[in-house]
């Protein structure tokens, strides 16, 4: 855990923390983190930090040890010179006072860190559990956007378990964008690399010669044309044939490449340079990883992050370099070319979830599963988000049919009773669930 990301939760994950702590405190603990990377300049650089909500209703901050700040920051120097517990009348004092602290923490983004704040807070509201993830993208697409002539696209590859975010995190990125711009710039073009397993498959993403089949078929790369500013997301990148990433060589490294056909102006260029490319694996990408891409028979169990991406103490840009040149190495190992592993811009491990993290999942799936059904539940007792997480499921996408067949009764009695358009939340045990208003 960083204490980066205490200090930009955003709003969705600080009403969890808080609901996190309160459930705590009721039973009589406080809500820790062990260990927990502190900033550098802090001695120790790992602490436990901790949650607590007293009595009188006032919330604690603390740590163990007690931390000794050397660095420049004058910030950090004076919210650490507090003393190692920290009193805050309320909660919103509390996320006040870590909001405080955010650009602090990340000097490289000055002096437009606020829209690299606004694209991190925006993505951690869809996807959670995730943090160092999130961070990561959220740096690399601010990095792309702020360029006002980039040479080429941004390209992203996203590996770790699956059912732990990469998808989401994708279709999120083209939505965030826009609101962070104010202007509906970005579409999202999804392609499932499963189907390109065949050498002449190449051929779907730029189109086939003439006289060969599926030449008046539109090549998926060719939506560029439509929007210069497309999100392309490439899932399952170890299903696809190695011929299909050779396509990637040049429109990664020069921003364009030849279509098979013209356009109305008569030209075959696709400009790819103010794009973004994301490309999903599952493959095993930290430094024991052996699985080979494209056709070896996936191994049992999760494939395993690489660890450290948001632990260390250097800047920001440097530990995400670190990070990406160790799965680099391991993409090829993975069998995949040299020349094709260092032309992706960045690769994000995603980390397994903790049971936290697939509870709050699950309260998000509870949300939506609500809204199919008209009703706007905007609050899951945390209780009853663990009690309806399973601990032996293959993904959190297998238990949402678990979740339909228990909400399903609940959701309709709630709907013929008292109709739609109330905040409501989910509440009462496994057994019993009520649905109350908010």
């Amino acid at each position: 855990m960083d204490f980066s990301l205490f200090c930009a939760c955003g709003p969705a994950g600080y009403a969890q923390l808080k609901s996190s702590v309160d459930t705590c405190a009721n039973q009589g603990r406080s809500y820790a983190f062990s260990p927990c990377q502190l900033p550098a300049g802090c001695q120790p650089a790992q602490t436990q930090v901790g949650f607590w909500r007293d009595s009188q209703g006032a919330y604690l901050l603390y740590f163990r040890p007690a931390i000794r700040y050397d660095g420049p920051d004058a910030r950090l120097r004076d919210f650490f010179s507090r003393g190692d517990i920290q009193c805050f009348p309320s909660f919103t004092a509390l996320t006040d006072c870590l909001q405080g602290l955010d650009t602090a923490l990340y000097p490289e983004a000055s002096p437009t860190s606020a829209l690299f704040r606004q694209i991190k807070g925006g993505l951690q509201q869809q996807v959670l559990g995730q943090g160092a993830a999130v961070e990561a993208v959220a740096f690399k697409l601010w990095s792309h956007i702020s360029k006002r002539d980039p040479l080429r696209p941004l390209s992203l590859i996203f590996y770790g378990p699956t059912g732990v975010g990469k998808s989401e995190l994708g279709k999120a990125i083209a939505p965030v964008l826009n609101r962070c711009l104010e202007a509906e710039r970005y579409q999202l073009v999804w392609t499932e690399l499963n189907t390109f397993t065949q050498a002449h498959s190449a051929y779907r993403l730029t189109g086939a010669p003439p006289g060969y089949v599926g030449y008046d078929d539109p090549p998926v790369l060719e939506a560029v044309r439509r929007c210069p500013y497309t999100v392309f997301m490439f899932d399952e990148l170890d299903k696809a044939h190695p011929e299909v990433l050779k396509v990637f060589m040049s429109i990664l490294d020069e921003g364009r490449c030849t279509a098979r056909q013209e356009d109305k102006r008569g030209s075959r260029e696709l400009d790819f340079r103010r794009c973004i490319f994301l490309f999903t694996t599952n493959t095993d990408l930290s430094e024991q990883g052996q699985r080979k891409l494209g056709f070896a028979a996936p191994e049992e169990g999760d494939a395993a992050p690489l660890e450290g991406l948001s632990s260390g103490t250097g800047p920001l840009a440097q530990r995400l370099f670190q990070a990406d040149e160790s799965a680099r190495l391991a993409l090829t190992r993975s069998g995949v070319l040299r020349e094709i592993a260092g032309r992706f811009s960045g690769l994000i491990g995603f980390q397994s979830l903790d049971q936290q993290g697939r509870a709050a999942v699950t309260a998000k799936q509870i949300a939506a599963l609500g809204r199919e059904y008209g009703l706007d539940i905007t609050q899951v007792s945390p209780a009853i988000a663990q009690a309806l997480t399973p601990q032996d499921a293959l993904s959190l996408r297998s238990s949402v049919p678990m979740l339909e067949g228990l909400l399903t009764p609940v959701f309709l009695s709630h709907s013929a009773l008292s109709g739609s358009g109330r905040a409501l939340q989910l509440t009462g045990t496994p057994e019993h669930l009520l649905l109350l208003p908010a």
